[in-house]
């Protein structure tokens, strides 16, 4: 294997991080270069909802080093992404186009479920958490990332507008502290952390990790070696509850300045380490069990590296990537009360359909990914009201977050699922479709019309097709169903439901049963 060097450049609320990475030869990996540029992207943002000039003017010049620095590395390949600060910002869009313009690198702006996706694996390739249940809070300058880790994957995500930053310019913008002031900070907490809290406590958690640079100095100041034998790495310290406690109520008692001097600190780590504590103590004492927090002393920047290295190697594991996906899509449909047994077997038909009609639509194994989490989602809007429901699971899609998935990829499935049934994909009526490119119009079409066909032959929600074998004629498909039941609702059904993929494809669909024609039956329901 030849060497490669790979960067990672993660633009925090708080600071900007660099990191680079060199895979030897042998496969080894090694760290080469990490740095840390103060720029507080999030100064003002999150009360005015603009970036500031001079956050993105030392943003720039912070861009221009690492531009240099990756130059004379040799970098094979960077990924550069943002996070709160930068994803809700009005001008994030000109701040993007102006990193890019002056350094050349790409920034991307991803989505919390993102994070919690490169986070997750981070944590995971350095703890052994295959047989625990763990708690990871990811807490940044602009929110805080909650995540439940369920032996090695993730069962529960949520992303709260807690973060440092967001809370000091808020609550704190004063260098002394009052007590009114971390009152009013604490019932805004407790509002906004009740349901994540609730839903946490569904879970029996084992430990409770932190990651983020708040929680690397809690660990610094008052971590401990935890006990011998856990298989932790060395680096991982332990932040027992009381002792925390302890901390908090010292430096809450404390000016920036006082805190800089006895503990230590960096300025800007000094001003936002007591909202960081108070959202850590307050999650810590109400999650079951907790009795302290483990510090992870990984980041976003880790998870990045991880995959491009793997990916490199050709060790990325593309199949538990997309099962990962499927749980969490599985997870969402949980939380809008779908039904399980139909997602699950439309998604099966859907996919074998898919396999065998690869001649006809010729699309890739992504679509294939996003035929099947369409498949699992696009009843969920039944949760809003049923007879629209095909409008409602667009919505509820196209603003949901599935741990793995972009923005981008979303929007396709939530159009997947809006075309499974009634209308015809339409530009000129429908904003949402009209906004995609042209290939991705044609790709949405092609799958809305596999998805119709796979709803059609579980119309009952019965799962009486156990298999399907397709068969690709001149002037048809014969679709040959597997089951111990007729069909007829099905057969009934499939016609109406063929007609987008008629008008798609020019070809008919005649539905077979155990190698039989099908008995065909009218609305009135006589044969």
């Amino acid at each position: 294997m030849e060497s490669a060097s790979f960067a990672a450049i993660d633009v925090g609320s708080n600071a900007m991080r660099l990191k680079i990475v060199e895979v030897r030869g042998d496969g080894s990996v090694e760290p080469i270069y990490q740095c840390r540029a103060p720029v507080r992207l999030g100064h003002e943002v999150f009360l005015t909802g603009f970036l500031a000039e001079d956050a993105i003017q030392k943003a720039i010049e912070a861009f221009g080093e690492f531009r240099d620095v990756l130059k004379r590395s040799k970098v094979h390949s960077t990924r550069a992404i943002a996070t709160s600060a930068a994803r809700e910002a009005i001008n994030g869009d000109n701040f993007v186009k102006r990193i890019y313009s002056s350094s050349g690198i790409q920034l991307e702006r991803i989505s919390g479920g993102e994070e919690a996706r490169l986070v997750q694996i981070a944590v995971t390739r350095k703890i052994n958490l295959h047989d625990k249940i763990a708690l990871v809070i990811d807490i940044g300058g602009g929110s805080v990332e909650f995540d439940v880790i369920d032996h090695g994957s993730i069962v529960y995500s949520n992303s709260l507008r807690l973060g440092t930053v967001r809370l000091c310019e808020t609550f704190l913008r004063t260098d002394t502290i009052s007590d009114l002031q971390v009152l009013l900070l604490k019932a805004y907490m407790e509002q906004l952390l009740e349901t994540t809290l609730d839903a946490i406590n569904t879970y029996k958690i084992d430990l409770v990790l932190g990651t983020g640079g708040n929680v690397e100095e809690i660990g610094r100041q008052i971590g401990m070696a935890e006990i011998e034998g856990n298989g932790f790495p060395e680096d991982v310290s332990f932040i027992p509850l009381r002792d925390f406690r302890r901390f908090v109520k010292e430096i809450s008692k404390q000016s920036v300045g006082e805190r800089i001097n006895r503990y230590d600190m960096r300025a800007d780590r000094a001003d936002v380490i007591l909202p960081a504590c108070l959202v850590l103590t307050e999650v810590l004492s109400n999650v079951v069990g907790a009795r302290g927090l483990y510090a992870a002393n990984v980041g976003l920047k880790d998870g990045v590296l991880a995959e491009m290295v793997d990916r490199f190697r050709n060790s990325w594991d593309t199949t538990l990537e997309e099962g990962e996906i499927l749980k969490a899509a599985a997870a969402l449909g949980h939380k809008y009360q779908f039904h399980v047994g139909h997602a699950q077997q439309v998604r099966y038909l859907a996919e074998l359909l898919f396999d065998q009609l690869q001649p006809l639509h010729q699309l890739s194994l992504e679509s294939r990914m996003l035929l099947r989490v369409a498949a699992t989602l696009h009843e969920i809007g039944g949760y809003i009201n049923s007879s629209a429901h095909h409008k409602h699971s667009y919505y509820l899609i196209s603003n949901s977050e599935v741990v793995g998935l972009h923005p981008q990829q979303l929007e396709l499935i939530a159009n997947i699922a809006r075309y499974h049934r009634k209308a015809f994909p339409n530009e000129q009526k429908h904003a949402h479709f009209q906004a995609l490119s042209i290939a991705d119009k044609e790709r949405v079409t092609k799958l809305a019309a596999i998805l119709r066909i796979a709803d059609a032959l579980d119309h009952q929600h019965k799962s009486v097709v156990q298999g399907v074998k397709v068969n690709i004629r001149e002037d048809a498909i014969e679709i040959d169903a597997q089951s111990l039941d007729a069909c007829l609702l099905e057969n009934w059904h499939l016609q109406e439901k063929g007609r987008l993929f008629t008008h798609t494809f020019g070809l008919a669909i005649r539905l077979l049963v155990n190698g039989q024609p099908a008995a065909p039956i009218n609305p009135n329901g006589s044969k």
